[in-house]
């Protein structure tokens, strides 16, 4: 048996965890990925306002256009809460039928976050 400790226990101890930083995935369709970046380029006032007065701050969106993983990144008071905040504005349940049709059909569309385990500041 190993001494090391199991994953999970980890993740959930770790002194580096962070509430103020959130990290997610994201899978866009291939035949989309254009479109779903300029699309970006745009983003309604309305919902960059939302955003703010959720609370996020830094929020940032990578995209490896090879396979269509996008990883989202955004800092908070409370990243949690931030994000239960905006889950309530009507702005974003707009927002979100539309950016739909550019994710995988199979769960691509909903976010999965990542547990954070080491941070250098």
């Amino acid at each position: 048996m190993s001494d090391t400790p199991p994953l999970a226990h980890t993740l959930a101890t770790t002194s580096q965890a962070s509430p103020h930083r959130a990290c997610f995935l994201l899978r866009v369709r291939p035949e989309k990925l254009a479109e779903y970046a300029d699309v970006h380029q745009r983003v309604w006032d309305e919902m960059r306002q939302a955003l703010s007065d959720a609370g996020w701050r830094h929020y940032s969106l990578f995209l490896d256009p090879d396979t269509g993983l996008v990883v989202g990144y955004y800092e908070a008071d409370d990243a949690r809460a931030a994000a239960a905040a905006m889950e309530d504005r009507e702005v974003n349940t707009r927002w979100q039928a539309e950016m739909a049709q550019y994710f995988q059909p199979d769960g691509g569309g909903s976010a999965h976050f990542l547990s954070q385990y080491f941070y250098l500041a």
